[in-house]
């Protein structure tokens, strides 16, 4: 727990939200965070395109921080027509409470509140009219998928392999890791001995790599449901003398430089990401929304996608240039999902 006077401090510094602004956005991550930077930098480029004023606040995967600037916000009175909302660790419900009542529209992307409180919550009137269809990713698709490339790296010999997921409360990580082993599980030549839990983190997946290297020898295949976690991986196994892309291999999620320059080297066998547009997606459904136009979402939507070296997606993903990735991915043919289509691919 922070001191209150650190908290204080930061409410007087950072939430000085503007009276103009047209969306504010609670990111549970950090702003130098490979992942949570990229939603931001792909929303600011979106809220670009389609004239919305934006800002970001960052919580720092601090849950309790997260709930504490919703509140601060709240109690500023300088409330913005649209706050976007991520339910890390099922801490929605709790942000949800503090707009009620409250002439603001929430809009949850990513993670979501659960099914049944979704329903519950769309029987009140307020509900009804501020509580917007959330945009949420198949992660259960890219579990699969992922899952699949790599026991095609690593081939149709009987091979053993683990799962390093985040957590077990997160929506994203629970259905992106039930897409893994639940393919995993079903191919007879291979063996899935356990599924750990490193949250996210390069250090934590690192030493429970080194745990499970000693615990099974023979094991040919790790998967991981995030970048980080596969760099902390592979930390490990330089550390032993094993090498990734032969001795063993590695699937994992995101797009960072890093980890798209390690599947360009092979160290990375498989790699899914495009889950970070979710956040444009969401600014294009506001940007409509504020122009009278219905506010639709019909998820899991189809953000991700495996990325293979040398395709024009994945060159946009190295540069970062982020009009041409929302152009080229995001140039949809339902015009419910049309985002960013007038942008010339490659122009700043």
């Amino acid at each position: 727990m922070k001191p209150v006077v650190l908290l204080c401090l930061l409410y007087l510094f950072c939430f000085q939200v503007k009276a103009k602004t047209d969306v504010v956005f609670f990111n549970p991550g950090k702003a130098q965070e490979s992942f949570w930077g990229d939603v931001d930098k792909a929303m600011v480029e979106a809220a670009n395109l389609f004239d919305l004023k934006l800002e970001i606040f960052h919580a720092n995967r601090d849950r309790l921080l997260m709930i504490d600037q919703v509140n601060a916000l709240v109690r500023s009175k300088k409330l913005p027509k649209y706050v976007v909302l991520v339910s890390e660790e099922a801490s929605a419900s709790k942000m949800l409470k503090s707009f009620y009542g409250l002439p603001v529209y929430v809009a949850l992307m990513l993670n979501d509140i659960s099914k049944e409180e979704r329903a519950l919550l769309m029987e009140d009137p307020h509900w009804q009219q501020f509580l917007l269809p959330a945009v949420v990713p198949d992660n259960y698709s890219i579990g699969q998928a992922s899952a699949l490339a790599l026991a095609e790296a690593i081939g149709s010999e009987p091979a053993e392999v683990i799962c390093i997921s985040g957590d077990t409360l997160t929506p994203a990580s629970v259905n992106r890791t039930s897409g893994a082993t639940d393919f995993l599980s079903s191919q007879p030549h291979l063996t899935l001995h356990q599924v750990v839990y490193a949250h996210w983190r390069e250090d934590s997946a690192y030493w429970l790599t080194l745990k499970m290297l000693q615990r099974y020898p023979n094991l040919t295949g790790i998967w991981t449901a995030n970048d980080h976690m596969a760099f902390g991986v592979l930390r490990a196994l330089e550390e032993q003398g094993v090498i990734a892309g032969k001795d063993i291999f590695i699937s994992t999620v995101n797009t960072s430089e890093k980890v798209l320059r390690l599947r360009q080297q092979g160290k990375i066998a498989a790699l899914g990401g495009g889950h970070f547009l979710a956040g444009a997606v969401v600014m294009d459904k506001i940007a409509k929304h504020r122009h009278g136009d219905q506010y639709s979402a019909s998820p899991p939507f189809p953000l991700f996608s495996l990325l293979e070296p040398g395709s024009e997606y994945f060159k946009a993903l190295l540069s970062r240039d982020w009009r041409a990735i929302i152009s080229h991915k995001l140039c949809l043919s339902d015009p419910d999902e049309n985002l960013g289509c007038g942008a010339t691919v490659g122009a700043k």
